[in-house]
C-alpha cells in the first residue's frame, strides 16, 4: 500500500460489548443522567481515522440534498445569516453567509446593536449551491464598514445574525491560553489541580502513574518494563501515542521558534509558572516526558501505550482507571523516527533554559536515530496482535518520518556544533522529501514539518533551496485561496470531496501553513485569508456552530472526552477545545448523522459520549488551534493600522 496511506478506525472487539454495559451502567449512577446526559446506548469507541488532509484524495462525495431556505432548526442549522460570532478586525474581510433560495441578491443592512441605526446597506452576491453543505447560499460583503462597534447583519428573507464585533484590537486574545489549557487539563501522571483549571471541578489525582513502570504486551521486551510517566492523554481515551504526540509537539514548538514571545513564562496557569522560561515550552516539556521511556533498552520503540479494554466513559473514578491493565505494545519505526525527531527539537528550543535537559535529550534524539538506522523497516498495521483499548496509528510507510526527524537533528546538531551535523544534513539534503510542502500534512505525512521546521531554525543549507521551499509554501498557500474562494462557507476544504475524520484540524493546519506563509513574504492575502477560515470555525458554516468550546453565541458545548464530559454537569465544558468536525468519511458511531451531505455530517448536543466520529478532540488539533490564535493576536496590528508587533 503506499505510504500515504490514512490510519483505518479503531477495531471493533469482542469485549466491547461489555464495556459498553458497564459504561451505561456508571453514566446511570452519576448526576447528569436527570439532566440530558448520555444516551441510553452507546457503541465502544471505535477511535478516530487519520485526522486530515489525506481523505480529501479519496472518494469524490455526491450531492446532498439542499436544505430549505433559512435551514431548519431540527438539521441544527439554525438561522439563516451566519457570521464569525466573535467578530472581525476592522481591516479584515467581513463576508456573511445568508442561505437563502433566491436566485437573485437581496438587500442586507449592517445595523448597530442596540439602537438598530443602519451601518451599511448593500446587496449579496449569489453564490449559489454550496456542494459540502447542500445550501443555496448568499455573501453579503460588509469589508468596507471600518468602524468598530457592536453589529447585527440583517438579510432580507433570511432574517439576523448573531450580535458580533468589529474591532480594531484582538478578537482572540485569551484563546491561546485558553486552548493551552486544554494540555494541563490532560496532563496524565501527576495531580491536576483545581487552582491551575478553569473549573475547579475538573481537579483530581494523577492518571496512570503506574506508566513508571509499564510491561511491554506479551514480552515483546521481555521482561522490561516502561518508564513512560509524564504524558498528556492523546484525545477521547488515556492513551499515548508517539506517532500523534510528535505532531501536536512540533506544533508548540514551531510556535516558539517563530513567534519566542507567544505564551511567556508565568502566561499560564501550570505549575512551572514563574520559572523563568517560556510556558509553552514547560507544558510541552511535561507532555514529552514519557516519549525518551518508549525506547526498551535495545530495538525499536513502542508504537503506543493503552489499556487492554476501553474505559468507561465516564471513568467510575481515578482510581478504577489506574486499576486498568495497561501496556506497552509492539514497536514500530515510526514511532521510533517520531522519538528522534520529538527529542531533538526540544533539546533545541530548551537548550537556552536547560542546558542539562537537552543534553539528555540529544542522547536520546541520537539513540533513536541510530536504532531505525540499523533495524529492517517494522511498520504498525491493523495486522499487528495488540491490546483493544486504544487506536491503531497505523502507517505503512516511513521515508517522511525519516526525513521530519534527520530534519530536527540536523537542526538541532547545528545549533551544537556537534559532529554528526554534516551526516544529518545529507540525510535531509538527499531524501526524496527535501523542501516538501504539502496542505494535506499529518501525524501520518511528516515531511512538511521538517520542510517548515528547515525554515523556522538557523542553518546552513544554501540560499537558493530555502527560496525553493518559500516558493513552495506560497504555491500551497495559493491553493489554500482558492479552494477557501469557491466555497459558499469559508473553508478551505474542497466541497466536491468527503470530510475526513478531524475536518477542523485539518482547517488549522492550513491556517498555520497561511500564517507561515504570511510571515515570510509579508502578503496579506495570507493573513486575510487565515482570518476567513477562521471565520468558518467561528460559526460561518453550514451548522451556524462555533466549533470552539467556549467561544460564541452558538458554541459547541459538550466533546468526546471521558473526564471533561458527565462527570461534573455542573461544571461548563472547559472553553478554548477544538471539535474535530463534520466527518463523512467514516461514521462508525450512532450519533454522527450519516448519509448527510459533508458540512452536516456532525453530532448534535449533549452526544458527545456516542459521537466520536465528529465530536472527539485531540492534541494534535488544540496545538494548531494554539498556533492559529496566537498568530492571529500577533499580527492584529496588520489589519488594524496600528503597526505589526514583530
Amino acid at each position: 500500500m503506499p505510504a500515504n496511506r490514512p490510519r483505518p478506525p479503531r477495531r471493533p472487539h469482542a469485549r466491547a460489548a461489555a464495556a459498553l454495559a458497564a459504561g451505561l451502567a456508571l453514566a446511570a449512577l452519576t448526576p447528569q443522567a436527570a439532566e440530558g446526559g448520555p444516551p441510553s446506548a452507546r457503541a465502544e469507541d471505535s477511535g478516530r481515522q487519520e485526522d486530515g488532509d489525506r481523505q480529501e484524495d479519496g472518494d469524490r462525495q455526491e450531492d446532498g440534498g439542499g436544505e430549505k431556505e433559512g435551514g431548519s432548526e431540527k438539521d441544527g442549522s439554525g438561522a439563516a445569516v451566519r457570521v464569525n460570532q466573535i467578530g472581525y478586525l476592522t481591516g479584515a474581510a467581513k463576508v456573511a453567509a445568508v442561505v437563502s433560495a433566491a436566485g437573485k441578491p437581496v438587500g442586507w443592512r449592517l445595523r448597530i446593536h442596540g439602537s438598530g441605526a443602519v451601518a451599511a446597506s448593500g446587496r449579496t452576491r449569489v453564490h449559489g449551491h454550496d456542494r459540502a453543505s447542500g445550501d443555496h447560499v448568499h455573501h453579503a460583503d460588509f469589508s468596507r464598514h471600518r468602524t468598530p462597534g457592536r453589529y447585527v447583519l440583517e438579510a432580507d428573507g433570511a432574517g439576523r445574525s448573531v450580535p458580533f464585533s468589529v474591532r480594531d484590537r484582538a478578537l482572540y486574545p485569551a484563546l491561546a491560553r485558553d486552548a493551552m489549557g486544554y494540555f494541563y487539563f490532560h496532563r496524565m501522571g501527576t495531580p491536576v489541580e483545581a487552582r491551575h483549571l478553569q473549573y475547579p471541578a475538573h481537579a483530581h489525582e494523577a492518571l496512570h502513574p503506574g506508566d513508571a513502570s509499564v510491561p511491554c504486551y506479551r514480552r515483546w521486551c521481555g521482561k522490561q518494563r516502561l518508564d513512560v510517566r509524564g504524558a498528556w492523554a492523546d484525545a477521547g481515551d488515556f492513551g499515548v501515542y508517539p506517532v500523534n504526540h510528535a505532531l501536536a509537539a512540533w506544533t508548540l514548538l514551531n510556535l516558539h521558534e517563530r513567534d519566542p514571545r507567544a505564551l511567556p513564562d508565568g502566561s499560564l496557569a501550570i505549575p512551572e509558572r514563574s520559572n523563568g522560561r517560556p510556558d509553552v515550552l514547560d507544558e510541552t516539556a511535561y507532555g514529552s516526558r514519557f516519549i525518551p521511556g518508549m525506547l526498551p533498552r535495545e530495538g525499536l520503540a513502542s508504537h503506543k501505550v493503552h489499556n487492554h479494554a476501553w474505559s468507561g466513559f465516564p471513568p467510575e473514578s481515578v482510581a478504577a482507571e489506574n486499576a486498568m491493565k495497561r501496556s506497552a505494545m509492539p514497536p514500530s519505526t515510526n514511532a521510533t523516527y517520531a522519538v528522534a525527531r520529538t527529542t531533538a527539537h526540544l533539546s533545541r528550543v530548551l537548550a537556552p533554559h536547560d542546558p542539562r535537559r537537552a543534553a539528555a535529550l540529544w542522547r536520546t534524539a541520537e539513540d533513536a536515530w541510530s536504532r531505525a538506522e540499523a533495524r529492517p523497516d517494522t511498520d504498525y498495521t491493523a495486522a499487528v496482535e495488540d491490546a483493544e483499548g486504544g487506536g491503531d496509528y497505523e502507517d505503512r510507510g516511513n521515508s517522511d518520518d525519516r526525513y521530519a526527524a534527520a530534519a530536527e537533528l540536523y537542526l538541532t546538531g547545528h545549533r551544537r556544533a556537534d559532529p554528526s551535523t554534516a551526516a544529518y544534513r545529507t540525510a535531509v539534503t538527499g531524501s526524496r522529501h527535501y523542501r516538501e510542502i504539502t496542505r494535506r500534512f499529518s501525524w501520518a505525512r511528516t515531511a512538511t514539518t521538517g520542510t517548515l521546521s528547515l525554515l523556522a531554525a538557523r542553518n546552513d543549507l544554501p540560499a537558493a533551496d530555502r527560496v525553493r521551499m518559500t516558493r513552495r509554501l506560497r504555491a500551497e498557500a495559493d491553493r489554500i485561496l482558492a479552494v477557501l474562494g469557491k466555497e459558499g462557507y469559508p473553508v478551505p476544504l474542497a466541497g466536491d470531496r468527503k470530510y475526513p475524520w478531524g475536518s477542523n484540524s485539518a482547517v488549522v493546519n492550513r491556517i498555520l501553513l497561511l500564517g507561515t506563509a504570511y510571515d515570510l513574504t509579508g502578503d496579506r492575502r495570507y493573513l486575510r485569508g487565515a482570518h476567513r477560515a477562521m471565520d468558518y470555525l467561528m460559526g460561518t458554516n453550514a451548522l451556524r456552530l462555533s466549533y470552539i468550546t467556549g467561544y460564541g453565541e452558538h458554541s459547541e458545548t459538550d466533546l468526546h472526552d471521558r473526564w471533561a464530559w458527565g462527570r461534573f454537569p455542573r461544571a461548563p465544558f472547559p472553553r478554548g477545545w477544538l471539535a474535530g468536525g463534520p466527518n463523512n468519511t467514516l461514521v462508525n458511531d450512532k450519533a454522527t448523522p450519516k448519509g448527510r451531505p459533508a458540512a452536516k455530517s456532525y453530532a448534535g448536543p449533549r452526544t458527545a459520549p456516542g459521537a466520536w466520529s465528529s465530536k472527539e478532540n485531540a492534541v494534535n488539533w488544540n496545538a494548531p488551534l494554539v498556533w492559529t490564535a496566537a498568530f492571529l493576536d500577533r499580527t492584529t496590528g496588520e489589519l488594524t493600522g496600528t503597526g505589526r508587533r514583530d
